[in-house]
């Protein structure tokens, strides 16, 4: 009999505990069984613990994150790769276009001609530079400094610009081979340090 008066007591009382709702931030009624009360009151007094609290900063201004500053390096660095070759296409004459092709075929940067597909130069480059590279070794030739295809409508020069991309360069028939070499080598000075 007693054992059933204190079981409605602690029962009633627990009932008419005030606990929090996440919902909002004032107090409620609710009702909570005394492992869902003791539950909350441990949550709530347990500290948040976040990555930036454990990351070691020296101002209140340090929170870029790491992929925020390699995708910004990043896109300068595609930016100055076309600025670059924008500037080499329109500062030389004779040549029409320029493309910075991967190894893979995926362009990174390019100026090309109206109506030339830039996915389908940068594979057709890489293919290009692949078959060239096998050619040279069969014929016992050494590495492959350049590839040029003539037509009758100008040229295609193919070099490679470090070991991480190759430069398509399309140039007019009316230009000299010497002075197209000679420019072609040193946009690759101007372009090889930028992929480093």
């Amino acid at each position: 009999m007693l054992l059933g008066y204190l079981l409605k007591r602690l029962t009633r009382d627990v009932q008419k505990i005030p606990s929090v709702s996440t919902e909002t931030s004032h107090l409620s009624t609710k009702t909570h069984s005394p492992e869902e009360t003791i539950a909350e009151d441990t949550a709530q007094s347990l500290p948040v613990v976040t990555v930036d609290n454990l990351l070691p900063t020296t101002s209140d201004q340090a929170h870029t994150s790491v992929p925020k500053i390699v995708e910004d390096k990043f896109m300068i660095n595609v930016s100055m790769l076309q600025d670059e070759l924008q500037n080499f296409v329109s500062g030389t004459s004779d040549i029409q276009g320029a493309a910075l092709v991967s190894p893979d075929g995926l362009a990174l940067a390019s100026v090309l001609p109206g109506g030339m597909d830039e996915e389908r130069t940068a594979a057709m480059s890489a293919s290009m530079l692949s078959l060239g590279e096998r050619i040279g070794r069969e014929l016992v030739r050494g590495n492959v400094e350049r590839i040029v295809v003539e037509g009758e409508k100008g040229y295609g020069v193919l070099v490679a610009c470090g070991s991480d991309a190759v430069l398509l360069v399309l140039a007019s028939a009316g230009v000299k081979q010497g002075l197209l070499f000679l420019e072609v080598k040193r946009a690759v000075s101007r372009i090889a340090p930028l992929l480093a």
